[in-house]
């Protein structure tokens, strides 16, 4: 009698051990799992983010998990995801990929992404330097020094603010993104602003001193045409051209461009942590008598918030359009602009703010 009750106690432990545990999931990009929390261990198995595991048992700070291939080891628990935090990212990830890209960016450092803006938000990955981003929104959060600290430094020689004295606190800018990072695949979440560095069009690297560029988009296209030809004064030479080499060494010359891109862009100026995802909205165009990039039209005194949705131009002197919403005196508005060759204005039969020129 007492052998028989002792086999089913075995039994039913043995049942237990069997059952489905926790669900969870990697984490990380690689984590390496042990066959033990002793000093002297093996590794057992590598698995990637995203992957499903069960855990098994907890301890401390660590855990023991069984992977899909039915190997078990330890790892430590800061580098699982619980199911209902997996989901939420997951969820992000494809309303990421719906979303109007606002601006192109990289990765400057090793840097935390989160769930939600904010560096008490769960941490759900881990970008890698240089990965290339798409940009998708801005949202601000409250930092109080002491509290979570943030993976990652800002940009060599970008102006960093300087941490906020004990007990203050501070806003900060966070940017939502979009990428593609192997073995992880398509990921999204918020990562500190100042831990990214945009990747401003070079033919608007000059104008990016003036503010600072939160998107920009290509509106259309302009000929490039010819430059003005100053006229000879009197007693002027010509000047000989050197010669160049014979027609049979010159090769195939290289077509040159016969277009230039128009360029939208919304900015902001002051500090970070501001209300506003951008306060003034400027249009670029090529100017062919000079040969340079001019000022089609700007607007300031905004209150604009993201996204910004355009309408690229379908063919080269053809409309384009973009539209916002801005927050003024009497509340939120809705924006709408049609760009016809250089010329910008107002669709939406609304009196244009007083900071157009």
């Amino acid at each position: 009698m007492m052998l028989a009750l002792a086999l089913a106690l075995a039994c039913g432990g043995c049942r237990h051990s069997q059952q489905a545990g926790e669900e969870a999931f990697v984490a990380e990009r690689n984590v390496t799992l042990w066959t033990s929390l002793a000093q002297v261990r093996e590794s057992v198995a590598t698995l990637h983010y995203g992957e499903r595991v069960e855990i098994v048992a907890r301890q401390n700070d660590q855990a023991q998990v069984r992977a899909s291939t039915g190997v078990q080891g330890w790892t430590e628990q800061r580098n699982l995801m619980d199911s209902a935090l997996w989901h939420r990212a997951r969820d992000l990830a494809q309303s990421a990929f719906s979303r109007p890209v606002q601006a192109q960016a990289t990765s400057d450092k090793l840097t935390n992404v989160h769930i939600d803006p904010g560096r008490t938000s769960p941490r759900i990955y881990q970008l890698r330097s240089g990965t290339r981003l798409d940009i998708l929104g801005r949202a601000t959060a409250d930092f109080t020094r002491g509290g979570a600290e943030e993976a990652g430094t800002a940009p060599a020689g970008a102006a960093s603010p300087s941490p906020p004295a004990a007990g203050e606190t501070r806003h900060e800018d966070w940017t939502l993104f979009r990428a593609h990072d192997e073995p992880a695949g398509d990921v999204a979440g918020w990562v500190l602003r100042r831990f990214v560095k945009f990747e401003i069009p070079p033919q608007l690297l000059d104008y990016s001193t003036q503010f600072r560029f939160v998107a920009w988009f290509e509106l259309g296209s302009v000929p490039i045409g010819q430059p003005e030809v100053a006229p000879k004064t009197k007693g002027q030479r010509a000047q000989r051209e050197a010669p160049g080499p014979p027609e049979s060494a010159r090769g195939e010359p290289a077509a040159a461009p016969t277009e230039k891109p128009q360029f939208l862009v919304a900015g902001i100026q002051g500090p970070e942590g501001q209300p506003c995802d951008f306060t003034l909205i400027r249009v670029y165009t090529w100017g062919a008598q000079r040969q340079r990039y001019e000022t089609a039209y700007v607007e300031s005194n905004l209150c604009g918030s993201l996204p910004i949705r355009v309408q690229p131009a379908e063919a080269p002197g053809a409309n384009a359009g973009f539209a916002f919403t801005n927050r003024g005196r009497a509340g939120e508005e809705h924006r709408e602009y049609a760009m016809h060759q250089t010329a910008v204005h107002r669709t939406d039969n609304r009196r244009p703010a007083r900071g157009r020129h």
